[in-house]
């Protein structure tokens, strides 16, 4: 599968994988490592074409970078729940979203349907495929009185291949536009 997301900066990055390593040591959970890299993503597919990088740079050099809020954990239900931690919409995250869905989803073969503008839930990922419903509450409960209000520069869109034998990070796009006047 790639993605195609934005990379947090160092200080989040480095909260996140402290967490993981926090779960993991805690609870036994390595699930996360399939991606290693902290992000929120905007479109996921089984492949890209290779048109899609010169497009992407182009949304990129046209993009300032902005910042998003996160606000608390939130949890996709199912038999392989997922936690993770609530990436706020706000006008400039959906205005590059928007961007970005027709482009991506033309060069994309087998789109992942979760991300579609209507019902796409950016997200920091915390724990996936070995949370379960044994082990959920322990997990929520020992994260639950920590705070989430977290304020995330975003300068980069991000080419992710997550199941290519490594975990390639194929193109990363500083984003390069200049803010708008307010």
């Amino acid at each position: 599968m790639y993605a195609i997301v934005s990379l947090l900066d160092p200080v989040h990055t480095a909260e996140v994988t402290a967490l993981w390593q926090e779960l993991e040591a805690t609870f036994g959970l390595r699930g996360i490592y399939a991606t290693p890299y902290p992000h929120f993503s905007y479109h996921v597919a089984e492949q890209y074409n290779d048109a899609l990088i010169t497009e992407l740079e182009e949304i990129a050099r046209t993009t300032a970078p902005f910042t998003v809020e996160t606000s608390g954990l939130g949890l996709f239900t199912g038999p392989f729940p997922i936690l993770f931690i609530q990436v706020v919409r706000s006008a400039p995250l959906n205005a590059l979203h928007q961007a970005l869905w027709p482009h991506l989803t033309r060069h994309a073969q087998k789109p992942v349907a979760y991300y579609r503008p209507a019902s796409w839930v950016p997200h920091i990922t915390l724990a996936h495929s070995d949370l379960t419903v044994g082990n959920l509450p322990e997990i929520i409960a020992h994260l639950c009185a920590r705070r989430f209000n977290w304020q995330l520069p975003i300068d980069n869109l991000t080419l992710v291949c997550e199941h290519c034998g490594s975990h390639d990070l194929h193109s990363r796009l500083a984003l390069s536009g200049i803010p708008e006047v307010e």
